[in-house]
């Protein structure tokens, strides 16, 4: 099977495509409210005289659900066969309301598991969201579960505030478990301030603790649970998305983070966010082989890329996908690889974004073919820009790579440097590896 894409009806050449088939799974990325020529639709925006009528993040979100479930459908799958959601909001105001949308669309029982956090900007002038979600295609010969615990301690409280869950902890189909992303926040604490499971960080003694030693190690050992309630376990993660509010606390979620996967790490990403709690500092969400399933866990390296100075491999594949670490022009020696550097002396004669990208697809194609594929068999991407002003640039560079073959991708604009400071854009990706379907399995 080859990937299939699934495009707007009226999107020019080069815009990336709404959503990927690959094997079992629908991946729809970039969900934003506007169109791709038009821009953002009358519809969407506010009402002419009244402007306080309506609620614009309702509009968006209605605009946007609407195009997945078409899209979806489309693609042989459903809205309500969701797995993972991700939200990216640029207004932490709108949070409430958006998540009162979602009934509508994923329904009351078992909404897909989630992961919501705060960004600057968009990459569409006046659309405060942007979104994308893993679905299970119809016909899957695991079919999807969801895990509603209604003894976890979070889940009085929201179901209590919307009437019914928001989303549910994980979902198993397709040979994989999803989880939510999973904050260590006062939010979720009990009446004496303590949150599951764990002591709090005493307000009195700020230098006492570590934070983000303290919230790493809360979050994993919750999803760990999870992962346990779906009879797996850590050892079967292959995929991490790390959000985090500032990239100075890498060290010490390393450290934890090493305890946790002393071996055969994950493959993992860190998205410079900020969290939908005010006291949360790093939300996390794993993806899982399921034991249950065909797949098992293959660490991937490529010789001649850079090994990470992180605990991360370069790539993860488990059956017929392959699970990139976060990729950056970086050589892990000298912060922007020397390659991926413009000159200096002629600083106004090339495009610090084109060289990047070009130095990262570089890197993104050796660990595909590494793990028996091809940069053109990407279904997901997520494009991370310090300056969304070199967008065009840096999308230039893909287009002249991989032409109508771009992955539907989601862009957002970092709360903070990436986890490079020199390096100004950087990509979360997943690609299908096709044939393999077979390879791997019991």
């Amino acid at each position: 099977m080859e990937v299939q894409y699934f495009r707007h009806a009226d999107a020019p050449s080069g815009v990336p495509p709404l959503a990927a088939r690959a094997g079992d799974f629908v991946f729809f990325a970039g969900g934003i409210a506007a169109h791709p020529v038009k821009g953002v639709p009358e519809e969407v925006k506010p009402l002419h005289h009244h402007p306080y009528h309506g609620s614009s993040i309702d509009r968006q979100l209605r605009y946007i659900y609407d195009s997945m479930a078409q899209t979806l459908e489309r693609a042989g799958s459903s809205i309500k066969r969701g797995m993972k959601i991700n939200s990216y909001h640029t207004n932490s105001a709108e949070i409430d309301a958006a998540l009162r949308v979602r009934r509508d669309y994923f329904g009351a029982k078992t909404p897909p598991p989630s992961t919501l956090v705060i960004v600057p900007e968009t990459a569409v002038r006046g659309a405060s969201v942007t979104n994308d979600l893993i679905a299970l295609a119809s016909g899957s010969r695991m079919d999807r579960e969801a895990l509603h615990k209604k003894t976890d301690q979070t889940r009085p409280l929201l179901d209590h505030v919307y009437g019914h869950p928001i989303f549910v902890q994980a979902v198993r189909g397709g040979g994989f478990i999803f989880t939510q992303g999973r904050p260590a926040s006062l939010a979720f604490a009990d009446k004496q301030g303590i949150p599951p499971g764990g002591r709090i960080l005493h307000p009195d003694f700020p230098y006492r603790d570590n934070p983000i030693k303290f919230h790493t190690e809360h979050a994993l050992n919750y999803l760990r649970s999870v992962l346990q309630d779906m009879g797996a376990s850590l050892e079967h993660v292959v995929k991490a998305d790390l959000h985090m509010n500032d990239m100075k606390d890498i060290a010490g979620m390393d450290e934890v983070w090493r305890k946790f996967f002393p071996t055969d790490p994950p493959a993992r990403t860190i998205l410079p966010t900020v969290q939908s709690s005010p006291y949360g500092i790093i939300e996390i969400e794993l993806f899982a082989v399921d034991p249950r399933g065909p797949y098992r866990k293959e660490t991937v390296f490529s010789p001649g890329v850079p090994q990470p100075i992180g605990h991360e491999p370069h790539a993860i594949k488990a059956g017929p996908y392959l699970f990139l670490s976060g990729q950056l022009a970086t050589d892990y020696r000298h912060g922007i690889a020397p390659e991926a550097r413009v000159d200096p002396s002629f600083p106004f004669h090339s495009s610090s974004a084109s060289r990047q990208v070009e130095y990262i697809l570089k890197n993104v194609d050796a660990i595909c073919q590494a793990g028996g594929t091809s940069v053109r068999n990407l279904v997901r991407r997520r494009a991370m820009h310090f300056d969304l002003n070199e967008l065009a640039q840096a999308e230039e560079v893909w287009r002249e790579a991989l032409g109508d073959g771009l992955p539907p991708t989601t862009i957002f604009r970092t709360a903070s440097h990436l986890w490079v400071p020199s390096c100004t854009v950087g990509y979360e990706l997943i690609a299908f590896v096709p044939g393999s379907s077979s390879k791997g399995e019991k």
